[in-house]
């Protein structure tokens, strides 16, 4: 089967390529910056540059369109936030392939903080009370004192923008019509993290982590994996009541007591894609693109044969990391704490570093590169220059 993936600047898409890769596939990947990680990877067959769906819509989709075509791809496979603007071209893409995702609405009701916090008003777990922020004077007149909520954009990623309970009122967030927020009751506890990739709305691969090191409030760079029943059971619940399609995430927080809140959720792939099998991963995607597909020369999809290139479905009971970042903080625990870096650093995977894949490493030296450039060139932090070209912020409807 031949897959393009998009986002190849995510480290989940170097993954998710080196799987498909293992599992029988031609992989090719497209991104909207010059040197994405996966470009690296030995994975790929090829990797295409594309305009930038926030800036250039419309030439995007033609790119994507003409590599689509041009290649015979039988799958295309979001990985990160273009998966926002690719959505609502999905009856278009799905003339040329198969296309892992979501309808829009969708996509937009989960990626929104506040319509995502009414959704899991019915549901197993729910979020902590939010109340949504249109004016000034809504924050204003909310019921608590400022230092009980956390102040959030209602679109947002890796904790951008967010105001964790402040002594007062942040003067920075300014809720308007065209920048609204939310205030989300603080709750103090363990956070909690899981992916799930859904078919027709049934769960096929999951996990669960804990982000024990963490950049600030931002992104965690060590997934320790936990199991967790009562996440796993809510998820389902709710991939079941959308037939929801794709990848999807959560972030939680969990009270000394055992109460379980959702805080968000991310319809994209997550750095819990790493700690899920090669096999539980690779089937149901390729059933996927396989379902619809007529395809001559592809060996029947079997456990077996999938067994034999993937290895085995048990998902990974090691933590991964981002082993770089790791090895930027042996003090992230103080001076005492050194022992315990050490011990979490020797008995986790890297994310990036493969023998067999040794050319990533240093690609990814160009990419980090790149995002530096962008940060300066566009008076932008590191974090915001590394997606403010993909990112969807519930901008108007598209120019179609």
């Amino acid at each position: 089967m031949r897959v393009l993936i998009t986002g190849a600047r995510s480290y989940t898409a170097l993954d998710m390529a080196r799987r498909l890769q293992l599992g029988g596939c031609s992989v090719y990947a497209a991104d909207c910056v010059r040197y994405p990680v996966s470009a690296g990877s030995r994975a790929l067959t090829r990797c295409f540059y594309l305009s930038s769906p926030r800036e250039d819509l419309q030439g995007f989709i033609r790119g994507l369109q003409a590599v689509i075509r041009r290649e015979r791809i039988q799958l295309l496979l979001p990985s990160s936030e273009e998966i926002l603007y690719l959505a609502p071209f999905l009856e278009e893409l799905e003339a040329d392939c198969r296309v892992f995702c979501a309808p829009f609405e969708q996509l937009k009701m989960l990626h929104n903080k506040w319509t995502f916090s009414q959704l899991t008003e019915e549901c197993l777990i729910q979020t902590p009370e939010t109340v949504l922020m249109r004016t000034p004077e809504d924050m204003a007149g909310l019921r608590l004192p400022a230092g009980s909520y956390v102040f959030k954009p209602v679109y947002s990623r890796f904790a951008s923008r967010t105001v964790i309970a402040p002594e007062r009122f942040p003067a920075g967030v300014k809720p308007s019509e065209e920048d609204p927020w939310i205030a989300q009751k603080y709750v103090r506890g363990r956070e909690l993290c899981s992916y799930h990739l859904a078919v027709d709305g049934v769960i096929a691969a999951q996990s669960c982590y804990e982000p024990v090191y963490r950049l600030g409030k931002a992104s965690g760079y060590y997934f320790e994996p936990v199991q967790h029943p009562r996440i796993s059971s809510f998820a389902a619940e709710l991939v079941r009541k959308l037939n929801f399609t794709g990848h999807i995430s959560f972030d939680f927080i969990e009270e000394e007591s055992g109460h379980l809140f959702v805080l968000e959720c991310n319809p994209r792939s997550t750095s819990g894609l790493h700690l899920v099998s090669r096999r539980d991963f690779v089937k149901p995607v390729l059933e996927f693109g396989l379902a619809r597909a007529s395809i001559d020369g592809i060996e029947p999809l079997t456990d077996a044969r999938l067994e034999e290139k993937t290895g085995g479905s048990a998902t990974s009971a090691k933590p991964r990391m981002i082993a770089y970042a790791m090895l930027g903080n042996p003090f992230y625990h103080g001076l005492r704490g050194v022992k315990r870096w050490l011990r979490d650093y020797g008995r986790a995977e890297d994310v990036l570093w493969d023998r067999a894949d040794p050319w990533v490493i240093p690609y990814h030296v160009l990419s980090l590169a790149e995002t530096v450039y962008d940060s300066l060139t566009r008076r932008i932090s590191f974090k915001d220059a590394a997606t403010a070209n993909i990112e969807w912020d519930g901008e108007p409807e598209w120019n179609r």
